[in-house]
């Protein structure tokens, strides 16, 4: 199957005859641009945070499970990641070929089986396997719900949603930050914690399928790919994906680095998360004006520029200091715009039949958290180059 839709975005890509594998009814689609359609769509992104950083406060109790320790949560968090790099590059380009919405929910409930089976493991290899289905099928929930919601409203509104979007996510870390604070202080069990932080994305998950429909771009309600326009040939898009893959790799890193490192930066990991987390929230809302001034490519070219000069400024830095975490907070806020910038290029320069294939090759990269402050300095580098060689969108006339 993987293979069948890795065929499908180089005939997508191609300028041939042969027609892309597209097995999605039109009839089954109608719009998303509801209010509640949106806001469930919108719970999977947000709440995507919860199953990516729980364990950042549940380690301490996961650890002291007979046969666990903390080898076991660093290896958890590894098999995590694992499994949503295998994800994108064997799942996500199948939301190509059978459309957005069926798989949205299949990999959903199929993730919250390895939820479930994690919570209950009782012993170390169980929670291992359970931690690499976590990251196999619910990690392509939060993205493939921005891609759908994208392909549903105007492009117009793209940056505001997003932005809207990620503030929430942001407050939704600061939630958890408190929340945990407080769950720790009433010996609550980890079991009982994480389940609380699922519980979000057991509702949409519930009622999704009752509200949300099919994209209409991949049931056939919008143009098709131009196979005369010199853009969508084969050798500039795989350009344009390689550049892609870079910058997510570099944003990823940067983001989810410090988020796992944050008990290095200064000694209350609580108010580090807090902290972190009331950071994104404000700049999200600054990145808005930002992208509609300098566009997302220029926003995502000068953030990473300078979030590289940042990073290799922190790398001089001693640990657990206010010094380090102050430089980290700013280049978190680069970090940030860029995090913003990436989800508006893949919906940009990528045509819907091959979107969510180029957005799981970007992905492949995803770095493990103890990747060091001189290797994001390169990462963000390189993905300051990279954003130069993607085009630019002719903003007057809606083109790329």
């Amino acid at each position: 199957l993987s293979a069948a839709a890795w065929r499908n975005f180089f005939l997508a890509m191609a300028d041939t005859e042969e027609t892309p594998i597209l097995k999605v009814k039109p009839e089954v689609a109608h719009s998303n641009s509801g209010f509640v359609p949106l806001l469930l769509l919108s719970i999977l992104y947000i709440t995507s945070g919860a199953y990516t950083t729980v364990t950042v406060f549940t380690g301490d109790g996961i650890a002291k499970q007979p046969g666990f320790g903390q080898k076991t949560v660093h290896m958890g968090e590894t098999m995590l990641w694992l499994g949503a790099a295998v994800s994108t590059a064997a799942f996500l380009p199948l939301f190509d070929i059978y459309g957005r919405r069926d798989l949205l929910y299949f990999a959903g409930v199929l993730g919250l089986t390895s939820a479930a089976s994690a919570l209950l493991a009782t012993s170390a290899w169980l929670y291992l396997v359970a931690q690499f289905g976590i990251g196999l099928f619910l990690f392509p929930t939060g993205l493939t719900a921005w891609v759908l919601a994208a392909e549903s409203v105007s492009p117009k509104v793209h940056n505001r949603m997003l932005a809207v979007w990620n503030i929430c996510y942001s407050l939704f870390g600061i939630s958890m930050a408190a929340c945990c604070l407080i769950i720790n202080r009433t010996n609550m069990s980890w079991r009982m914690e994480s389940v609380f932080w699922y519980m979000p994305i057991v509702g949409s998950l519930m009622v999704g399928p009752l509200y949300v429909s099919e994209s209409p771009e991949m049931a056939g309600k919008s143009d098709r790919i131009d196979r005369n326009e010199s853009s969508l040939r084969v050798w500039p898009m795989v350009g344009y994906l390689v550049a892609t893959a870079v910058c997510w790799s570099a944003v990823s890193m940067s983001f989810y680095a410090l988020s796992y490192s944050s008990s290095s930066l200064s000694p209350d990991i609580y108010l580090n998360m807090a902290l972190l987390a009331g950071i994104d929230c404000v700049v999200y809302g600054c990145a808005m004006p930002i992208i509609d001034w300098l566009s997302p490519k220029g926003a995502q070219l000068t953030s990473l520029s300078c979030a590289a000069a940042l990073m290799l400024f922190c790398s001089t830095l001693p640990p657990k200091s206010w010094a380090m975490m102050s430089v980290c907070l700013l280049g978190r806020m680069c970090v940030d715009v860029a995090f913003s910038t990436i989800f508006l290029l893949i919906v940009e320069v990528f045509p819907a039949p091959i979107r969510a294939t180029a957005m799981g090759f970007s992905n492949i990269a995803l770095c493990p958290p103890w990747v060091c402050c001189l290797v994001v300095v390169g990462a963000t580098s390189a993905a300051a180059l990279a954003t130069w060689t993607l085009p630019q969108k002719n903003r007057r006339r809606g083109e790329v």
